[in-house]
């Protein structure tokens, strides 16, 4: 708590361009979760991009180490590194992790076999004799969460690119993902004969807000998400989120050897 006392008394006593070299290093796991976070785009992705200018605002500069989600969660919760980069809102995980101020909104959706997905949903209960697939370790929402746990049709897969080959092969009939993640990975891994065969249904999920997830119990942790929310404010302030978005949307974020066209989207 001391720590903490002293880190906010800085922060509220030196301007954020003060800073001019880092005063605190941290390690953050995250995983591959194109175009948001991934090591083999510019900037880690768009949201560790973000994650990483909010923490050099307030002098704090940031290393990230993929992992396959799971093993990154449980590894944060371990305390070997110093938050997680990144997770939607989840009333449970409230348990283990504090989550930060939002980051950004993202729409949830339903990929669906084209041949044998139904064409639209209003409820989840018309869902339950569907196979559902999921990416292992994901939550998801609150809601979608609860279903999954309840639901004897469930089937995991270690990521999102097996359960759109899943669906694709019609082993699965309805798969969860962020639009964008879906549409770009699509994109980037499958081929259009492939892409043909699945297809999003209306009315999204519902809109989820993504955040820095920092793990209870350790002894920086209060400090760490102090930290981020000032400098994820000094960003906001200066237009920077909104240039961020821009960047997204525009395909910067990309692998150099692996573009795909946004505006197609």
């Amino acid at each position: 708590m001391r720590l903490l006392f002293i880190a906010t008394l800085i922060l509220a006593l030196i301007p954020m361009q003060s800073f001019a070299h880092a005063w605190m290093k941290l390690r953050i796991a995250t995983s591959e979760y194109a175009p948001y976070t991934s090591t083999d785009m510019q900037q880690d992705g768009y949201i560790n991009h973000i994650i990483a200018d909010a923490f050099l605002e307030t002098g704090v500069e940031v290393e990230f180490v993929s992992l396959p989600w799971e093993e990154a969660l449980e590894a944060t919760l371990r305390g070997e590194y110093d938050a997680l980069s990144y997770g939607n809102f989840v009333r449970s995980r409230e348990r283990e992790f504090y989550h930060s101020n939002p980051i950004s909104a993202e729409s949830l959706v339903f990929y669906v076999n084209a041949e044998k997905g139904p064409k639209t949903w209003s409820e989840l209960e018309e869902l339950k004799d569907l196979k559902m697939g999921m990416t292992e370790g994901y939550l998801y929402n609150d809601e979608l969460a609860a279903f999954i746990k309840d639901n004897e049709n469930v089937i995991q897969r270690a990521n999102d690119k097996e359960n759109f080959q899943a669906l694709i092969d019609g082993e699965i009939d309805i798969f969860p993902i962020d639009e964008l993640t879906g549409w770009y990975l699509l994109q980037r891994e499958f081929s259009r004969g492939e892409r043909r065969d699945v297809m999003t249904i209306k009315p999204f999920v519902s809109t989820i807000t993504t955040h820095l997830l920092v793990p209870k119990g350790t002894a920086d942790s209060q400090l760490v998400l102090s930290l981020f929310n000032k400098g994820l404010e000094e960003l906001t302030l200066e237009g920077k989120l909104t240039r961020f978005k821009r960047l997204l949307k525009e395909g910067y974020y990309q692998h150099p050897q692996k573009k795909v066209n946004y505006d197609r989207r």
